[in-house]
């Protein structure tokens, strides 16, 4: 379901196939980017290209990995962001939270082809 690159603090996050971000899904990324955010100071890049939609509990996935980011001095950034997820995050308030970016800088053309 997920795909990881990393280099050095800086970490790519990709879903490898289209999905929904609700409560069967949302606990394996909930699990998997804290794993990654507990070394302090960790840049996480999470592509959204392939999230076709987000229920609650994707959005509190999220939210999650948010404040463990803020705790450990680290940043979740997020990229490629559908227009309907990107509504579900306004519906709820949270797209303040969130840090959006056209493109992760860090990561050659061919990493980012994950």
């Amino acid at each position: 379901m997920l795909r990881i690159k990393q280099i050095k603090n800086t970490v790519l996050l990709s879903f490898d196939k289209k999905v929904k971000l609700d409560n069967a899904t949302s606990k394996r990324f909930r699990d998997e980017v804290l794993g990654l955010l507990t070394r302090p100071f960790t840049n996480l890049f999470v592509d959204l290209t392939k999230v076709e939609n987000v229920d609650e509990e994707g959005l509190n996935a999220l939210m999650a990995s948010h404040l463990l980011s803020e705790m450990n001095n680290s940043q979740v950034s997020f990229y490629n962001v559908s227009d309907k997820v990107l509504k579900a995050m306004r519906m709820k308030n949270l797209d303040s939270h969130f840090c959006f970016v056209d493109r992760p800088k860090p990561f050659s053309e061919d990493l980012l082809m994950v």
